[in-house]
């Protein structure tokens, strides 16, 4: 029976790291909830523990749950759109015909992200032996992930870019910024060359896209502190791959442009714990509480110029509360408030550039081949994705048919981390979608076995910027679009000993 479960363990770790995407439904990019019954009250459980999967929300909850085995699958479905215009990047217009040759047409258009199935599994088993209890969760996490088969930046942000009379890449033809820096005066000594290497820059393929994925493992050693009350501390190990293509537009804006974009996999480890408490307060009523540390990992070093700090990108710190009313012996209701500190990892929370520090920024690499100003990408203040904390509110309802048949489902309404002004890098990663519901059910077949199944549905969001230059900017602009909505269907099992 030990070396079964081992075995399964290990195959479901290896398979939540090989498989595991970053798109799941998703408050931010973190789960909405963590096991199939979790999931079926939209993530509402940090005072209700129902399998092994409790590590995940909270670690107290592993010792209210008894000798058991969970393991499952979930079938995500995520729908990802972008949209970028940059025809107000029309220098011709702006210029007053001074640069004829200037393409008229860089809107992209809405563009759909592929990879929209993925296969999620997760795992967990918790063993009782008297005054303790030890268990282990294993679970995906995320919610960045974009393959788009056309590249919105280059298709939208090329043509902007433009030629000298002088560049051998162009024919002699004077177009977009550089045509209008040659006009002004500005040597073709260093613009040309830096068109050269643009223009045959193999980093600026067709593809466009980034995938994050992470898996949490939560070894967890349970004790009660009497009859009614558990504390308990359980360690979080964290695994996470990444990889980007297509961006080799930005290479020129990195502090290490050989570390950007196209480098394959790279992933990292690290560490962190979680704190929880469960408590019953009355005959019918359970609370709960638990807190998790930011997850320090090791740096993406193949990523080292695209992301802030050097490549650092840890899992954020969270928190929450629960309560759990039990309003008969078959049903229960739950409701939890958690809080995601995005804003205190600098690659996720840092700002993008505004319109002007883009131009600027696209100005300068023109006329000296690389960008050396604030918000370079790789440094400590590193241009990001600016997204911001968030609060989540979980409501969840189980009622118990009968032995066999239990019924669940829930709601789950979270904040949008992403504020439209920040829609440029969030292309990469939408993660906008603020509502999901949550429907479930359990099959027990007899008192040792059980099947459960939930489906999340997560309504479409989507938003619109347009990045407005000023100053000497001001005939400039470029307009953004993204949007997402998610369906998932869960499946697992679960087995009590």
């Amino acid at each position: 029976m030990k070396a079964s479960v081992k075995r399964s363990l290990v195959a479901a770790a290896v398979a939540a790291a090989i498989a595991a995407p970053a798109a799941h439904a998703t408050n931010g990019y973190f789960k909405i909830g963590y096991g199939t019954k979790n999931r079926g009250m939209a993530g509402a459980g940090i005072a209700f523990a129902q399998d092994s999967l409790a590590p995940a929300t909270n670690p107290s909850g592993i010792a209210l749950i008894g000798n058991r085995l969970d393991g499952g699958i979930e079938l995500f479905g995520p729908l990802r759109d972008g949209h970028l215009d940059a025809t107000g990047l029309d220098v011709d217009a702006a210029t007053g015909g001074a640069v004829p040759n200037m393409p008229l047409s860089r809107d992209t258009g809405k563009v759909d992200s592929g990879a929209t199935l993925f296969a999620i599994p997760h795992a967990g088993f918790a063993f009782n032996m008297g005054n303790i209890t030890a268990g282990l969760s294993i679970a995906a996490n995320g919610g960045m992930n974009t393959r788009y088969n056309s590249n919105l930046y280059s298709d939208a942000f090329g043509p902007a870019v433009g030629c000298t009379s002088t560049a051998a890449i162009c024919g002699g033809f004077q177009s977009g910024f550089a045509g209008m820096l040659e006009l002004t005066g500005a040597t073709t000594a260093m613009t040309d060359p830096v068109l050269g290497g643009l223009y045959t820059n193999s980093n600026l393929n067709p593809a466009l896209g980034v995938n994050l994925a992470q898996v949490i493992i939560s070894p967890t050693v349970a004790t009660k502190l009497n009859q009614d009350h558990s504390i308990v501390a359980s360690l979080l190990i964290g695994y996470q791959r990444f990889r980007s293509y297509g961006l080799g537009l930005f290479q020129p804006l990195s502090s290490s442009s050989a570390h950007v974009t196209n480098k394959g996999d790279d992933d990292s480890w690290g560490a962190g714990v979680r704190l929880g408490w469960t408590g019953d307060v009355a005959s019918n009523i359970t609370l709960g509480a638990q807190a998790s540390s930011k997850i320090y990992m090791q740096e993406f070093e193949r990523y080292e110029g695209l992301f802030a700090e050097q490549g650092d990108f840890d899992i954020p710190a969270n928190f929450g509360v629960g309560i759990a009313v039990k309003m008969n012996p078959q049903t229960t209701v739950a409701f939890d408030v958690q809080r995601i500190l995005y804003g205190d990892v600098a690659a996720i929370a840092n700002k993008g550039p505004t319109a002007d520090q883009f131009f600027a920024a696209l100005t300068e690499v023109l006329q000296t081949g690389a960008y050396t100003g604030a918000g370079r990408l790789g440094d400590d203040n590193g241009w990001g994705f600016g997204w911001e904390d968030i609060t989540i509110y979980k409501l969840g309802i189980n009622h118990e048919l009968n032995s066999q048949w239990t019924l669940r489902g829930g709601v789950n309404v979270g904040g949008n981390p992403i504020d439209s002004d920040q829609n440029l890098f969030n292309i990469l990663a939408p993660g906008l979608v603020e509502k999901h519901l949550a429907l479930g059910f359990t099959y027990a077949p007899s008192q040792y076995n059980e099947i459960s199944m939930t489906y999340v549905h997560a309504f479409y969001e989507d938003q619109s910027y347009t990045h407005q230059g000023t100053g000497g900017f001001a005939p400039f602009s470029y307009d953004t679009k993204i949007g997402m909505d998610q369906n998932s269907i869960e499946v697992s099992y679960g087995m009590k000993f």
